[in-house]
């Protein structure tokens, strides 16, 4: 499909799921008229009991009518967030079709500008690679995305999986679809997740004691007993009565702890009931790559597991109901019930709970890839092998249009590992390092990429391209500079492989200083295992190519100025750059005389 397809594919589905949305409202406002009716008859009907004891009759079909209508209307409003959120997706994806991302995270939260390359390529903040592809709503979902943008993943085999699996959820779109709604549904704060976990390794009130086993089924047993026999032989009504109390009286001996049991975990009823509802989306599609079938496993159980501990905690919040709470704890032991069979799921369950989180966060993370690959059918999956290369052939940025993108090809590694790049300002220079390092970095997380086609080895990417000063670290910018170049050096002097991306180095010093130190530094580079580009206005630089014809290799951005305009057509080409254009800038602005 290309962009005007794409665009009516998801203005098609917007106006289907909108359609399906009106109808469920129209559905609850009946739902709630009957509601409404059937109150208002029961209130009838009970008011005439009294002159009419036959009345009576009525009112149970009544409370049955009105408990349907409840539970009817609850399910239709789930069912109408839902559409609510597939309707607003098609519509955010129409947009970004288009070139406007601006619904979706920044991931602005992720911005480090110590990191070795995401602050240089931008891959979090506005306008951000992360913004583009990122389609998750679980906080640890987006930290899970983050992750894999800052890292590659670990091995061929690992890509090449994660690839497989992407491109099978880019043609499955209505679950893709229908996964990131119900993500969209959950309320999730900060601390949800980490103190669900860490109520985990809490100590337990009841379970692992054995007389709790016991006595949890003994004593309610008794106590109902002794009433039942009550109505038969009164005599046994003061044993029964002392048992009730018996279990009010061990209840309170341990009601604090109790109480700040329940505080603790009846907060994370709602956001447990949200993570069963994702879990049930993913463990009911069937899938064939390995990674998602893997994950679809896990979901099942999970969906099962998670449910009941929901389950579990709303049967629990029963208690907030003072007369239910009088009733149950007097005849069940009702609050230590719960408490027993929450800490034995616990018990059961505490080793796969974070597991089970973690399989939301990776389908987010792969749901995201696979949108990503659906909204630009040019892209194509690059192939990962362990030849020190990087080859792209019409290799473009990612996140400019596809009507203003303008495509290179590149080879860096098979002959030459160090390109210079010169070229006038604005010509094109740090964009194309830029797309060299994102399309990366999307290679390296099972992604396609903007190119035709794309092969690259397993190699962890430095770049120098934004420095900046620090007065927090007393650090100018110059020597922050040279303290990445120093990790650069370090690393390589390691024997680590690297991708190296250099943007105009060594600003900070004087020009002849900055000459010497960078054709130093290019040289310093050659006997160790990276692929480096160095982008550069000193041509100087050019002529490590005659002294190392066999590592080193020239090429440029040119611009054109023909009857006084200035025009850049970003094609890289070998070579030196002829033309610069400050200058002409300068006069052409009124800065400086014509």
């Amino acid at each position: 499909m290309n962009q005007d397809e794409l665009i009516s594919f998801y203005e098609k589905r917007k106006r289907i799921f909108f359609a399906t949305l009106t109808e469920k409202k129209g559905s609850i406002n009946r739902i709630s008229n009957l509601r409404l009716i059937t109150a208002l008859a029961f209130l009838v009907a009970l008011y005439f009991t009294f002159s009419n004891a036959v009345l009576i009759l009525l009112l149970i079909p009544l409370v049955v009518i009105f408990a349907a209508l409840v539970k009817r209307h609850s399910k239709l409003f789930a069912q109408k967030v839902h559409l609510a959120n597939l309707v607003k997706i098609n519509e955010q994806e129409s947009a970004a079709v288009r070139g406007d991302i601006s619904a979706f995270a920044e991931g602005s939260a992720y911005i480090d500008p110590s990191h070795p390359y995401s602050h240089d390529l931008d891959i979090f903040g506005e306008g951000s690679l992360f913004q583009s592809v990122s389609r998750c709503n679980t906080i640890h979902g987006s930290s899970a995305m983050a992750a894999r943008l800052l890292a590659p993943l670990g091995s061929i085999v690992l890509i090449e999986d994660h690839q497989q699996a992407t491109r099978e959820l880019a043609v499955k779109t209505d679950f893709r679809h229908h996964f990131q709604a119900a993500g969209k549904e959950i309320d999730e704060q900060p601390n949800d997740r980490e103190q669900l976990l860490s109520w985990l390794t809490v100590p337990s009130i009841l379970y692992g004691k054995s007389v709790f086993k016991i006595l949890l089924i003994v004593l309610p047993v008794l106590t109902l007993s002794g009433i039942g026999l009550s109505f038969v032989y009164p005599v046994v009504k003061p044993f029964a009565i002392l048992l009730a109390l018996s279990q009010w009286a061990i209840l309170g001996f341990y009601l604090k702890k109790i109480n700040a049991f329940h505080e603790y975990i009846s907060q994370k009823k709602n956001i447990l009931e949200k993570y069963a509802h994702i879990l049930h989306y993913l463990q009911g599609e069937k899938f064939s790559s390995s990674v998602l079938t893997k994950l679809s496993e896990r979901a099942a159980e999970a969906d099962i597991k998670v449910k009941s501990l929901a389950s579990l905690v709303s049967t629990f919040n029963a208690r907030l109901n003072a007369m239910t709470n009088l009733v149950v704890n007097s005849l069940l032991m009702f609050d230590m019930q719960c408490v027993y069979r929450l800490e034995k799921w616990k018990h059961e369950n505490a080793a796969n709970l974070k597991e089970w989180l973690d399989v939301i966060s990776e389908a987010e993370v792969l749901c995201s890839l696979g949108t990503f690959s659906f909204n630009h059918p040019s892209f194509t999956y690059p192939e990962v092998n362990d030849t020190l290369t990087i080859e792209a052939k019409e290799l473009g940025h990612p996140l400019i249009s596809t009507n203003e993108c303008i495509s290179n090809d590149v080879l860096v590694g098979a002959t030459q590992s160090v390109l210079i790049i010169t070229g006038a300002n604005m010509a094109g220079k740090s964009t194309f390092l830029r797309t060299m390092g994102v399309n990366l970095v999307l290679a390296l997380a099972g992604a396609p990429v903007c190119a035709k086609e794309f092969t690259c080895p397993i190699i962890s990417m430095r770049s120098g391209m934004r420095t900046a000063d620090s007065l927090k670290d007393h650090q100018s910018y110059f020597y922050a500079e040279l303290n990445r170049l120093k990790t650069i050096m370090d690393e390589l002097r390691s024997d680590k492989p690297l991708f190296i991306l250099l943007d105009e180095i060594l600003k900070g010093t004087n020009s002849t200083d900055k000459q010497l130190g960078s054709i130093a530094l290019v040289k310093q580079l050659l006997p160790h295992p990276c692929l480096a580009l160095i982008a550069t206005h000193d041509l100087a630089l050019g002529e490590l190519e005659k002294e190392f014809p066999e590592q080193v290799s020239n090429f440029c951005f040119e611009a054109n100025i023909e009857k006084d305009q200035l025009s850049f057509d970003y094609k890289l080409k070998p070579g030196l750059a002829q033309k610069m254009n400050a200058t002409f800038l300068m006069k052409k602005m009124g800065i400086i005389p014509a």
